[in-house]
């Protein structure tokens, strides 16, 4: 074991996922000496084993998709065949191909890489152990960005094989002929869109009532729809209770409305959260304050102990690559003296399914339990040209906006392209747009973004492509 004191940074980031390899890119750029430790890869979680591999995989479920809905605009394709060799390929070129541009653009800020696990020694130092070498790190500032990890349930079994979460379902072998799915969030309902195109049988556990929770019920009702159309089978309020191994496949037991179900599968995805990593980072020695694993912070993003920053999904468990992001940047500033700060009400939030669903701020079903007075404008995509033309007109951009001032709070996308019509809204919520200011900007045509416009306009009781109600 070697030990080297020779190492002083301004700024020291632990962890090389989208939190920290943006807060170090954006340290160098302040002209701070940055070090980013990393233990596994760069780019983190998102971009090896999350956002980056599984857009990859829903490209190709899309690409499958594509036969039977020409048949609607009178143009025949063969039927497709799937080689799983070249669609993994695919995905891992893709990969390659981003973590290769982050270590460019670590070259090119200058900023140092230490390959190990990031250790707090001190309130200004950072130990790296890798293999049999540590190296201690100074630091004036100490920016934590060490992600987070798939939760683990309580269930009987759920330790066995054959047993995955997501990290590794992005690198299956093959479809399998029946996949278990226990959780409905962003991350379950992706996959089940990506392995049912590709042949598998989908079973869907969810312990709440609806899939995707988190969103506008009618999102819900509409990709829940969507999925069972494609074959899925989903079970809402429904808990698993046991798994077990039966003639070489696995047994799910679930529990709904007072009864237990059983249901066999070849395998089954854990998909049910993710949990802070905040293991072995030495916060407890320095004291600095968790919850349930979760480092707490300022509105600055520092700790209790002044100087030590924390950044991303070590904050909340399952999170926003984007936010991540966004908050490495602010967490540098705020740690060189520059202002920087976090609107958490202008957080998008984006499903890659088919529909694929988006939203940011104030969701209508909220409105009640945070007593708000709002003005909802709501427009169809079944009411838009382009929508019509392309033949996507399932779903519907929703506007809230606080009632008197029309300013924007909030807004639901369901459809096509929705996690990039999403931005829109997300810079109007943002920089306070009212209802008017967004109708008043002309939108082109024919686009699907005229469907924000109209939604905006639906709100002020003037939408133009809508019959008076």
């Amino acid at each position: 074991m070697t030990n080297s004191k020779h190492n002083n940074f301004d700024i020291v980031v632990i962890g090389g996922g989208p939190a920290g390899y943006v807060a170090a890119i954006r340290a160098a750029q302040l002209g701070a000496r940055i070090a980013l430790v990393e233990e596994r890869d760069l780019g983190g979680t998102c971009l090896n084993r999350g956002c980056i591999p599984s857009k990859a995989l829903i490209k190709c479920a899309e690409l499958l998709a594509i036969p039977s809905a020409a048949k609607r605009f009178g143009i025949a394709f063969a039927e497709p065949k799937v080689d799983i060799d070249r669609v993994r390929a695919h995905k891992d070129r893709v990969v390659k191909q981003l973590v290769s541009g982050v270590e460019t653009l670590m070259q090119a800020n200058n900023i140092q890489v230490f390959a190990g696990h990031g250790r707090l020694a001190s309130a200004n130092e950072v130990q790296v152990t890798s293999d049999d070498q540590t190296t201690e790190l100074q630091a004036d500032k100490i920016v934590l960005a060490s992600g987070s990890v798939p939760l683990e349930l309580p269930i009987p079994g759920a330790d066995g094989d054959k047993i995955v979460t997501s990290d590794e379902a992005v690198d299956l072998l093959g479809p399998p002929e029946a996949l278990v799915i226990v959780g409905a969030g962003y991350v379950g309902c992706e996959f089940a869109g990506i392995y049912s195109a590709f042949g598998t049988q989908i079973t869907i556990i969810e312990m709440l009532d609806r899939v995707v929770p988190a969103e506008d019920p009618e999102a819900s009702d509409l990709l829940a729809r969507a999925l069972k159309k494609s074959g899925v089978q989903i079970n809402c309020e429904a808990k698993v209770v046991n798994i077990s191994d039966v003639q070489g496949r696995k047994r799910i037991e679930y529990e709904q409305a007072g009864e237990v179900q059983p249901v066999e599968a070849d395998l089954i995805l854990m998909a049910a959260g993710r949990r802070a990593y905040t293991e072995e980072l030495g916060l407890d020695e320095l004291g600095i304050n968790t919850d349930r694993g979760r480092i707490q912070v300022d509105e600055m993003l520092q700790t209790n102990i002044p100087g030590i920053y924390a950044v991303g999904d070590c904050l909340r468990g399952a999170g926003l690559a984007h936010l991540a992001s966004h908050e490495g940047i602010v967490a540098v500033q705020n740690a060189l003296g520059e202002v920087g700060q976090v609107n958490y009400d202008a957080v998008p939030g984006c499903i890659f399914t088919h529909p694929e669903i988006a939203s940011v701020g104030v969701k209508e079903h909220e409105v009640q339990a945070r007593g708000l007075d709002v003005t909802v404008g709501k427009f169809p995509f079944s009411a838009l040209g382009k929508a019509t033309a392309i033949g996507e007109r399932e779903g519907f951009v929703k506007l809230i906006a606080e009632a008197g001032s029309n300013r924007v709070i909030g807004g639901t996308i369901v459809g096509p392209a929705a996690t990039e019509l999403i931005a829109e809204i997300t810079l109007a919520v943002e920089t306070g747009l009212t209802l008017d200011e967004v109708a008043e900007t002309i939108h082109s045509h024919p686009t699907l973004s005229e469907a924000v416009g109209e939604a905006a306009l639906a709100g002020l009781g003037r939408a133009i492509h809508l019959p008076p109600t």
